[in-house]
């Protein structure tokens, strides 16, 4: 039960803490925070809770005894039947027991009479006290006013900040009041593009359907913790190169609901002039899975975007593509576009509203975070092992990413890019999916898989199942397409 009560009196607040029994505990050790005095959370209905919902915790009902539930609001009765303001005369025990079984003596009637006219006794007044100050802690939760959270934060006792669960935490988002009062168009703006591509699904079928998206990576990703021991201030770690961990690359790829699969990685490197120098173009490593392009800060640009779309996605279209894709300015500027597709191709572009890209968008929902922690698995085990490869280089990062892709394309990991389209709402059957980072570098036992090699094993193939060292997947360029299930 919620108690939702906007008034701050304490009189305001009796009907309210009687109907939630909170004033019901035997004792001051009931403000202890014990096993059986945690809060409750609602029922999950499978998604994430908006941030700008009121969560108030929904407080146990502590299993006391019958005669020892007693509240301030049925002290008020059995005191005012006590009186018997019509005899003017106060009854007997006898007579106020069988109206009242939780009365045991006189005194106690006595008693009772004075925690009324102090309005309450001392835990009813506690109690009350912390409902209060737990309403005002999310009152101002719910309306996002931080310095006041901070405020009612700093001020309450330990056993209350304990009792609601409430911690000092890290602020991860800021946020505008001008976006809280724009949840409701954008929410309306959500669920009518997912009825639009929910629309083209059923008159057009899934295969022409395509999600791309891009994704930034750190030349080199290191992760950004270590062990070390307790109370040292400044904790120093290696890394072959400064620079490379302040600039990043981008990575794009598509992704359909059919069981059609994007054979073409696109890679936006970068390079000091935006292009590769004629030997840079001639020598560096070439792969049939990935189209390599760049550009002066490594991000994507709207000339490069066309070349995308004219060298690498028309060509895999067959008749029909609806393309789906994020508010990137970039993306909703069609006309060039249209000016590069084949005249035989029914092209049409949908575009997700903004802010909301990680939750109805395919690639962000799952793929690119799975993809991501692969490739960040593989970067992190030359480090660990101290490898002899530099992971910023560029002929190690595109060598890398065709084995990898080729990885995620193999027929075990299909179900993951239905579970996207799925969890993104546009689909309605659910899918079970290997999970490639488990499949592939979880619980890994013995040795690599080639005769006479005794090195660590790196992963197991997502196509052949086979354990591989760092030397014979990368270095002997494992790209293999014999699936065995």
């Amino acid at each position: 039960m919620i108690c939702r009560s906007a008034s701050s009196h304490f009189q305001d607040y009796e009907a309210s803490v009687v109907q939630c029994n909170l004033l019901n505990g035997r004792s001051e050790a009931d403000f202890d925070v014990t096993e059986p005095d945690r809060l409750l959370e609602p029922v999950s209905s499978g998604t994430e809770p908006s941030p700008h919902e009121l969560y108030i915790p929904r407080l146990p009902n502590p299993k006391l005894p019958v005669d020892q539930l007693v509240n301030l609001e049925y002290k008020k009765r059995a005191i005012t039947y006590w009186r018997n303001a019509v005899k003017k005369k106060r009854l007997t025990l006898a007579t106020v027991r069988r109206s009242f079984g939780k009365v045991t003596s006189i005194q106690q009637l006595y008693d009772w009479e004075k925690q009324v006219v102090e309005g309450g006794s001392r835990l009813d007044k506690l109690k009350a006290l912390r409902l209060d100050v737990g309403k005002q802690f999310f009152l101002a939760k719910r309306t996002s006013k931080w310095s006041r959270i901070w405020t009612y934060v700093d001020g309450l006792s330990l056993r209350t900040k304990r009792y609601y669960g409430i911690v000092d935490r890290k602020i991860t988002k800021f946020i505008i009041k001008k976006s809280i009062q724009e949840a409701p168009h954008v929410k309306e703006s959500t669920e009518a593009c997912v009825a639009l591509v929910r629309s083209r699904i059923a008159e057009y079928g899934l295969d022409c359907l395509w999600n791309a998206d891009q994704s930034g990576f750190e030349y080199e990703m290191r992760p950004g913790r270590t062990l070390e021991t307790a109370g040292v201030k400044h904790v120093e770690a290696i890394t072959q190169s400064e620079n490379s961990m302040t600039h990043s690359y981008t990575v794009m790829m598509a992704v359909s609901p059919g069981r059609r699969k994007f054979p073409v990685l696109f890679l936006t490197l970068k390079e000091e002039k935006g292009v590769f120098g004629p030997i840079v173009s001639r020598t560096m490593f070439k792969a049939d899975n990935r189209y390599v392009t760049a550009s002066t800060s490594g991000k994507m640009t709207k000339k490069l975007y066309l070349q995308w779309s004219e060298k690498v996605l028309f060509p895999h279209m067959e008749e029909r593509c609806i393309f789906l894709a994020d508010a990137w300015k970039t993306f909703t500027d069609q006309d060039s576009v249209i000016e590069l597709k084949p005249e035989e191709l029914e092209y049409e572009m949908l575009t997700t509203p903004p802010k909301v890209t990680g939750q109805i968008q395919p690639l962000d929902v799952l793929c690119f975070r799975m993809y991501k922690g692969c490739f960040k698995k593989i970067s992190d085990f030359v480090f660990l092992h101290d490898l002899p490869v530099q992971v910023h280089h560029r002929d190690v990062i595109l060598r890398l990413h065709a084995l990898l892709y080729q990885q995620f394309q193999s027929p075990r990991f299909e179900n993951l890019i239905a579970e996207a389209w799925h969890k993104s709402g546009y689909t309605d059957e659910r899918f079970m999916y290997v999970n490639p980072a488990k499949f592939m570098f979880d619980k890994l036992k013995g040795s690599c898989l080639h005769e006479n090699c005794r090195d660590i094993v790196l992963l197991v193939g997502g196509w052949c199942k086979a354990r591989l060292c760092f030397h014979h997947f990368y270095d002997a360029y494992h790209f293999c397409t014999i699936y065995l299930p």
